[in-house]
């Protein structure tokens, strides 16, 4: 998750589920159905009539180059931005929590190119318009609704990746204030740790390590996908909500949602408007400082203070997690900050101002850290352990299987049926054969290596399909290939080119440093891609605030090793987290029949770009002179966390308060037995066990924030009451909403 939210959600679940079933309801109702009759096989084997009957399947898809299309690049540049603005607006703002814009980012992309190819069906039919027009008006499928998706995300994910809430802007002169820095004109002012995000520093460098990720474990695509079957369930979800909205029932439901959507977002931006009116120029006046619970209470920021893009936030978040922030907000904001208050003169001097490190504000910043590293550490060790015992389990499952000699095309649950199979005009495949609830899943086999109970894994295998459509899909995903040599020669090439000239865009920053990242960097992205397609959680983060520590602690205080570990967090983190989004997609590519070879393209293209077009978007809040800038509209509160990090790397605990490292230790270990409480309960009191990483953040960013993410739990509560149905179906369609309006309102 780091800082995001965790994408496996009930609602994702139930959206899953019902977004297959309208697939279901919208069969047999479109033309051009190319059927399939499959004769029975023994023991899962395929016969060599049904081979041609799949090689007469394929032919009907579009080849790889068609499924990326101009059209799409427009769109998905326009749309990538657009995501990109809301994901800043987030990563920012006094929370710095991202949900998952997937769902949102599908809707708007399949809801635009189908407007669009319906006004200009005329000017594709002409003969008088030139080809490359009429290509822009081309029929519109879900294979290149699928690649559009992943050139979206790709370019918005840069402003997640990019570390512009995180470790690029934790090297600026703000975050070296919150820090304990000293000012410009005092003499131990120290100009050295200081990298502010200037644009000719920080393309250069996203361009580097951006999409490192995206060579790192491509080879392994055919491992993760088809031998092992993860589940990867926000690849599934895309995948299965894309497959259902080119039918019938889905198109129309897509356009309501649309609908909904396009509503909320222009409420959303209007009361955004409203906001600004009464908003004084010093930030401490107007809804933002609403005394909802009185003035005293307001100075421990216990207040509403409507910011309804959290809100929306809050409502495409699990309710576990809105819930842990809250009580993470009773517990820090409500309990031990007045309580440590009355120490001052005592633990810590008197005299200090509010956001000095040696006072109360240094016990907030490392407090959350420690907490946060407690449950990253957990999770990281639980998926390693996780990965050793699964590849133990499954090198005795092929041992059994090669004793029993038994054939190994299908990795997933012997099938004995057969049924028509068919491709419908808009290439999704589909199958008039209900699908049997006992037989294949969308990943074969149940792994519960991380999910040791039933429940668990029944909650991510709400996709399944017939042996025939896993034959189809497989030989689909495998026929496409990427050549061999691409993944060597690119991670290569970008380890050559970092080498050289990230020294010179952070001198701190040694070449062997960048060297020793880039030899260690793919022992964290299998794993962490391993973990996401099993459980949803992206440890990026963790592994990059690991990484942040060890080269903080190498290069030392003389050695500037704060910009060397932020330097550094920047490689691992961004690294781990597309190769992992990555694989992820590759799953919506085999759901969707879309070809692995332009979803690795459209990935490395969109990546390229965001590192261009996101840090073009960022100057728009970076030059407002407000970014870090705790008490004002973007505190990115994780900037001052990664630096403070970077500061104990280097510096050890003797910079720390009066007891704070003894605090930090509990809350350590604290998180840790907390996760370790939740995983040893039965699932359904195990659920009701609160988040260490939530509960921590309001510790730093205080309690009006995680007000506003309880405050979108409330209404899904209310709604979930009124119409369940309707609730799970459209609720995250009007989280969106806020979310897009508010982030619009952000760029004038």
């Amino acid at each position: 998750m780091s800082e995001h939210a965790p994408d496996k959600t009930k609602d994702c679940v139930m959206r899953r589920k019902a977004g297959y079933e309208v697939a279901e309801t919208g069969r047999k109702s479109v033309g051009d159905q190319i059927r399939l009759t499959t004769p029975r096989r023994r023991h899962g084997r395929i016969s060599e009539q049904e081979k041609e009957h799949i090689e007469h399947l394929i032919e009907k898809l579009p080849p790889w180059g068609n499924q990326l299309t101009l059209r799409g690049f427009i769109v998905g540049c326009i749309l990538g931005v657009l995501f990109a603005v809301v994901t800043l607006k987030l990563s920012l703002g006094s929370a710095g929590i991202v949900p998952s814009l997937n769902i949102p980012a599908g809707l708007i992309s399949f809801a635009v190119v189908k407007l669009w190819t319906a006004a200009g069906q005329g000017v594709f039919k002409s003969e008088k318009v030139p080809w490359f027009v009429r290509m822009l008006f081309q029929p519109f499928g879900v294979q290149e609704n699928a690649v559009m998706q992943t050139f979206i995300l790709s370019i918005a994910s840069i402003a997640f990746i990019g570390g512009f809430g995180t470790y690029l802007t934790g090297m600026d002169y703000q975050a070296y204030l919150n820090t304990g820095g000293a000012p410009k004109g005092d003499p131990a002012y120290d100009p050295s740790s200081i990298y502010n995000p200037d644009l000719h520093r920080i393309i250069p460098y996203l361009l580097l390590v951006s999409v490192l990720g995206v060579f790192m474990l491509t080879q392994l695509r055919k491992l993760m996908i088809v031998d092992w079957r993860l589940p990867f369930p926000s690849g599934t979800a895309s995948g299965v909500m894309l497959t259902s909205f080119h039918t019938p029932a889905g198109e129309a439901s897509a356009m309501r949602k649309v609908r909904l959507l396009s509503y909320t977002g222009i409420g959303s931006l209007l009361f955004s408007f409203i906001k600004w009116l009464v908003w004084g120029s010093n930030y401490e006046c107007g809804f933002g400082v609403w005394p909802t619970f009185g003035f005293k209470a307001l100075e421990y920021t216990w207040n509403f203070d409507w910011q309804h893009n959290y809100v929306g936030a809050g409502m495409i978040c699990p309710h576990i997690v809105n819930w842990s922030m809250l009580l993470g907000a009773i517990l820090s904001n409500g309990i031990m900050w007045p309580l440590m208050a009355k120490k001052e003169g005592d633990w810590y001097p008197s005299d200090l101002k509010p956001h000095d490190f040696k006072g109360l504000f240094g016990y907030k910043v490392f407090l959350t850290i420690a907490i946060l590293m407690g449950e990253g550490m957990y999770m990281v060790l639980r998926v390693l352990a996780s990965t050793s015992r699964d590849g133990v389990r499954r090198l005795r499952e092929v041992r059994a299987a090669k004793r029993q000699a038994l054939p190994r095309y299908r990795a997933g649950i012997p099938s004995e049926a057969g049924g028509p199979v068919h491709i419908n005009g808009d290439g999704v495949l589909e199958s008039d054969r209900d699908v049997d609830p006992k037989g294949s899943d969308a990943g074969g086999t149940v792994h519960t290596s991380l999910l040791e109970k039933e429940d668990d894994a029944e909650h991510l295998m709400e996709f399944r399909e017939t042996s025939e459509e896993r034959h189809l899909r497989t030989e689909v995903f495998l026929r496409e290939t990427i050549p061999w040599w691409m993944a060597p020669a690119g991670y290569g090439s970008l380890a050559v080119l970092s080498t050289i000239f990230i020294p010179m865009i952070y001198p701190p920053v040694k070449w062997y440093y960048v060297l020793v990242a880039y030899v260690i960097t793919p022992l964290f992205a299998l794993p962490n891609s391993y973990g996401t397609g099993l459980t949803d959680w992206d440890n990026c983060s963790m592994y990059g605030k690991l990484a942040l520590f060890i080269f903080a602690a190498w290069a030392g205080a003389s050695g500037n090793g704060i910009i060397v570990g932020l330097g550094i967090c920047g490689v691992v983190f961004a690294a781990t987290s597309s190769a992992a989004g990555l694989m992820s997609d590759f799953r919506t590519a085999y759901i969707c029949l879309a070809a692995p070879r332009a979803m690795f393209v459209a990935q490395l293209i969109g990546q390229l770009m965001g590192a261009i077009l996101t840090p073009l978007t960022f100057m728009i809040y970076y030059l407002t002179g407000q970014v870090n800038v705790p008490d004002g509209p973007y505190p990115a509160p994780f900037s001052t966390i990664y630096r403070g990090m970077a500061k104990i790397g280097t510096e050890g605990f003797s910079a720390l308060p009066r007891y704070c490292g003894a605090l930090m230790l509990a809350f350590f270990v604290g998180g840790m037995l907390i996760c370790l409480v939740r995983d040893l309960l039965p699932k359904k009191y195990g659920r009701l066990v609160p988040s260490p990483m939530a509960m921590g953040l309001p510790f730093y960013i205080g309690a009006a924030s995680a007000i506003d993410f309880w405050m979108g739990s409330i209404i899904m509560h209310i709604w979930e009451f009124i119409n369940k149905e309707s609730a799970l179906e459209l609720g995250s369609t009007v989280g969106a909403g806020l979310l897009v309006g508010d982030g619009l309102w952000s760029i004038p």
